[in-house]
């Protein structure tokens, strides 16, 4: 121990090299701490501030929801406005052209020639409101640039062709 005590402070780091003897810097506190103090809020303004926050994003959501059926409604208004102006309905329609929509096999009741219409392309069918609708294909068209979830997919599946799946020569049945 053959080191003084300002050798032991100053390896330590806890004194200055050039500090005169008798002169000890004290730690005050500054502003500093004063503003972490100021950071450190309670947990009831915590739970306050999170409440104010989750009801400010349930708002939104409400908000968001209003908009969305607000144009719901504008689409099936203009739909309807164009089913009532171009639909046509047969009363002697008694056959059913099937198809899918949203995964399911849906029909809509036609005429003979109206079927061989829609297979040709010159008919389509729009739906609204649970009910299909017969109408001019470029009336479908028309409703399909604004709404094209309302008009289904008449085309049908594409058979698979032996190309895609090809059977194996080694095969032996």
């Amino acid at each position: 121990m053959s080191h003084s005590l300002k050798d032991q402070l100053l390896a330590l780091g806890l004194a200055a090299k050039n500090a005169e003897p008798g002169s000890i810097k004290r730690h005050k506190a500054g502003p500093s701490s004063v503003e972490h103090k100021k950071t450190e809020i309670s947990l009831d303004q915590a739970y306050r501030i999170r409440h104010k926050d989750d009801r400010h994003q349930k708002e939104q959501a409400i908000t968001q929801k209003r908009e969305q059926e607000r144009q719901r409604r504008q689409i099936n208004q203009k739909i309807q406005l164009l089913i009532k102006q171009n639909a046509i309905r047969d009363v002697l329609a008694d056959s059913k052209r099937n198809f899918l929509y949203k995964g399911r096999i849906r029909s809509v009741l036609a005429t003979r020639e109206q079927i061989n219409e829609i297979n040709n392309g010159l008919l389509g069918v729009v739906y609204l409101s649970g009910n299909y609708h017969l109408m001019p294909m470029d009336k479908i068209e028309d409703i399909r640039h604004f709404a094209p979830d309302h008009v289904p997919d008449l085309g049908g599946a594409e058979p698979e062709g032996e190309e895609d799946n090809p059977v194996p020569d080694d095969l032996i049945w």
